[in-house]
């Protein structure tokens, strides 16, 4: 049993509403996840105990977030011995959630979201924002035992890497964040434009070569116009390149969570400056600064410190998180907030006034909270069937995983190995005839844990 892994009982909370996931999705978060332990037989008649009558009135408005078939617990209630399913289980006590930014400092979307397993009580008492991303480091040094999700890649494409590797001798993860470190350290300007260059570099090593390298430049003589014309050569940034840009995790999401998972590496040519720049993208910058942070972490020297999956978990554990996993894209409106917290109330969350507070005025820490919630459901075993499957359920092959090791993983997607992906990709054409078999009206029975989008093409 890792450090972390502490023995507690498990709370009765409602479980995520899942009803409405893109059927994808849902396949991959559950593809590789060990199934949760079904409720005891007897537990049916305690758990009908504690329905409240007016349950299905205060829950209208919270069904999004709440399991609309899970039932509500009264406050009391919750506070006596009840178990569900397994009297005990293994998990993190203490969440965090750093909503990560980017931008200048002192930032204005640099949000922390805190909470700690109390009992039978889940308790959500931290929700701030912190204006430098040197406090946001010494604030995860300061933890003791505790899972902390951050929404920034911890790295690229392994094509990437092999030319790191030709060009700088750049051929492991850890080399690649501590190079970031090095380079933004002596000028942070000065180090993401290294980075852009690289990236333009890597860019134009593989362009189209369907694509025509030239386009017709019509001659400046007026008495030339209309018929004299000459072949000019496209620069290497005007042409198309096939370079991957998506790390192996991000494949099954790109359809569905959009700009969310926007490469890291989506760079423009600036004619000005006749350089890359990482011009339009959100998630470039943030990511560098980002992994130089994964660095300085490391170099701090913890033994109990972990940056997952790229090392397994230890006391302090550090994962890759997408926000839109667990909100979908959406947030609650205003009006709705207190129902929603009126219903995780009765089911033995505590959210503090102060935390409702902040949730209310800022739509970005309102996103912070909920990814919060999500993770902490996730941990719990509180998601239902359907939920995203927790650290500890992930298949260990992930930490043998030559291409996870350099490209990382998102926290909440299921895994395969690859030889497990490569037998699926041999079934693939058999499935494709099974699925129009089964649309033409024959009666064929499809898996439902395949998921069509969970593998690159």
């Amino acid at each position: 049993m890792n450090d972390f892994e502490q023995e507690a009982e498990q709370p009765l909370l409602p479980s995520e509403h899942a009803e409405g996931m893109d059927a994808e999705i849902i396949s991959i978060v559950e593809e590789n996840s060990f199934e949760p332990s079904e409720a005891n037989d007897d537990s049916s008649a305690h758990h009908s105990e504690l329905v409240s009558q007016d349950a299905s009135k205060e829950k209208k408005k919270a069904g999004e977030f709440l399991d609309q078939s899970a039932p509500i617990l009264v406050k009391h209630a919750a506070r006596k011995k009840f178990r569900m399913g397994p009297a005990k289980t293994k998990s993190f006590q203490r969440f965090v959630t750093i909503g990560w930014s980017g931008e200048r400092e002192p930032a204005t979307d640099l949000i922390w979201a805190e909470a700690t397993v109390d009992g039978k009580w889940i308790v959500i008492d931290m929700l701030e924002r912190i204006p430098t991303r040197k406090e946001v480091l010494e604030r995860i040094l300061a933890l003791q035992a505790a899972l902390v999700t951050v929404d920034f890649n911890f790295s690229y494409p392994t094509a990437f890497f092999d030319l790191l590797q030709h060009a700088e001798g750049i051929g492991d993860w850890r080399s690649m964040i501590r190079t970031i470190r090095s380079d933004l350290k002596k000028n942070v300007d000065d180090g993401l434009r290294l980075w852009a260059e690289r990236m333009g570099r890597y860019r134009e090593s593989q362009l189209d070569p369907d694509v025509p390298r030239g386009k017709l430049q019509h001659s400046r003589r007026y008495d030339d116009w209309g018929w004299n014309s000459s072949q000019k050569g496209l620069a290497p940034h005007e042409q198309l390149s096939m370079a991957r840009r998506f790390r192996h995790t991000d494949i099954p999401l790109r359809r569905l969570a959009g700009s969310d998972t926007m490469s890291t590496m989506q760079i423009g040519y600036n004619r000005l400056t006749e350089r890359y720049e990482f011009n339009g993208n959100i998630r470039g910058r943030p990511a560098l600064l980002g992994m130089a942070m994964l660095e300085q972490l490391l170099e701090a020297g913890r033994k109990d410190l972990a940056i997952w999956p790229m090392m397994e978990p230890r006391a302090l554990t550090i994962a890759e998180s997408l926000p839109w996993l667990f909100t979908q894209g959406t947030l609650p409106d205003h009006a709705d907030l207190e129902n929603i917290f009126r219903n995780y109330e009765d089911a033995g969350w505590e959210i503090t006034d102060t935390v409702r507070g902040a949730a209310r005025k800022n739509p970005v820490k309102r996103e912070a909270l909920f990814t919060l919630i999500g993770v902490v459901k996730t941990e719990q075993r509180l998601a239902g069937r359907r939920g995203h499957p927790p650290i500890r359920d992930y298949n260990p092959a992930i930490y043998r995983d030559p291409r996870v090791q350099l490209e990382g993983w998102i926290y909440g997607v299921g895994y395969r190995p690859q030889e497990e992906e490569n037998d699926l990709r041999k079934e693939q054409p058999k499935r494709e005839g099974t699925i129009a078999s089964a649309r033409n009206g024959e009666q064929n029975v499809i898996s439902p844990n395949v998921s069509e989008t969970a593998m690159e093409k």
